[in-house]
């Protein structure tokens, strides 16, 4: 009987166990619900505050990007202002210096032409020797990229021709173009209102005169003829010798000045073009120059031809002298009209181009890129 009771209360406390560990059991499972709901909560409130913290931070980058891009603008501002500090610091620094040395070059030259108005004769032409010889020194030392220029060309006396107004055989009345003989080295001039082409030799001495066509203006020169444009749109071909001429052709607009080398060309007036015949006077072909130096006011009036490109003169254009190929391009400018007024000029074999300068009454040298490297005026001009 106590065995039995013995083991009646044993199983009795085993349930109680069982029943005592399922409801642990039934705790643990609580808690475990309990902490996975908060764990979740906590997840969801960490990703509502990392979503709050991303936006801010977006935030604060805009505002900081806005502000390094007014930091920049205010920099460029401040670097453009220095440098506009910097050329008004250079540009007074340059005219102080051109300032100083202005004046140093106005009491130089009161110094030279105090001593040159008490210099005897032979002392002046001491000088200009010197000088002469200075300059071509300096020539042979510049040395530059394009075809260099020399004046020693033009370094000997000159003869001046002179002829007086008048209707005789050795008179000029508004001379125009001319051109020279390179075997007996004549000089043949159109005289536009004497209706003639004058032919004097290279010492200034008049030889004969051959009768154009009225108002002769532009002319060229082959071995045994000469081509004589009129104000009358003519063309005309002359034999020298004789005198006689060969063939007259009608012009569209008027020719002004020529230049001839296996063809003869010839500027059209008011239509800024040039114009080719052969040497038989057939017409060839028209070739419109392209510059944008040109306007319509523009006017071609002469032209010369060098290692087979076209130097034009021009009026009323702000570039005098400008150079084109052969299919009426602009290759590049040559002399601005500030420095020179004149309407004929021509080129050495060197390829320095001369002008007279009929406002100035000089006749200026200047090199084929454009360096002024003499002036011959009636200061200059003497005789053998």
């Amino acid at each position: 009987m106590a065995t039995r009771v013995a083991a009646v209360g044993e199983v009795t406390g085993v349930e109680e166990m069982e029943r005592r560990l399922d409801w642990l059991v039934e705790q643990v499972e609580r808690e475990k619900e309990k902490t996975r709901d908060t764990f979740q909560q906590l997840h969801n409130l960490l990703a509502v505050r990392e979503e709050g913290v991303l936006r801010e931070l977006d935030g604060v980058v805009v505002e900081a990007r806005q502000e390094l891009k007014e930091k920049r603008e205010v920099l460029q501002e401040l670097q453009r202002a220095k440098e506009s500090a910097e050329r008004e610091l250079t540009k007074k620094k340059l005219k102080r210096v051109l300032e100083k040395n202005l004046k140093t070059l106005e009491d130089e030259i009161k110094e030279e032409l105090s001593k040159a108005l008490s210099m005897t004769w032979v002392e002046v032409e001491w000088k200009r020797e010197q000088l002469e010889q200075s300059l071509v020194d300096v020539c042979k030392v510049v040395k530059k990229k394009e075809r260099p220029f020399r004046t020693e060309d033009y370094s000997l006396k000159l003869r001046p021709v002179w002829f007086h107004e008048g209707t005789g055989s050795s008179v000029f009345e508004d001379p125009q173009q001319l051109a020279i003989n390179t075997v007996s080295g004549n000089i043949f001039v159109t005289d536009n209102n004497t209706n003639k082409v004058q032919v004097i030799d290279k010492t200034g001495h008049y030889l004969y005169h051959i009768p154009t066509p009225p108002h002769p203006v532009g002319l060229c020169l082959s071995d045994e003829f000469i081509f004589v444009t009129t104000g009358v749109k003519q063309l005309v071909k002359i034999q020298i010798s004789n005198k006689k001429t060969v063939k007259s052709v009608v012009t569209e607009k008027m020719v002004y000045g020529m230049d001839i080398s296996n063809n003869i060309y010839g500027c059209e007036y008011r239509n800024n073009s040039v114009i080719v015949f052969d040497k038989n006077l057939n017409f060839l072909k028209r070739i419109p120059l392209k510059s944008p130096h040109i306007t319509s006011d523009t006017s071609i009036i002469s032209i010369r031809l060098y290692e087979n490109h076209m130097y034009v003169m021009f009026r009323r254009s702000d570039y005098r002298i400008q150079v084109f190929s052969q299919d009426g391009q602009l290759l590049r400018l040559v002399i601005p009209s500030s420095d020179i007024n004149g309407s004929f000029f021509s080129l050495d074999r060197i390829g320095n181009i001369i002008v007279a300068d009929y406002w100035a009454n000089q006749i200026k040298i200047f090199s084929n890129s454009s360096h002024l490297i003499h002036t011959i005026s009636n200061d200059n001009l003497t005789e053998d």
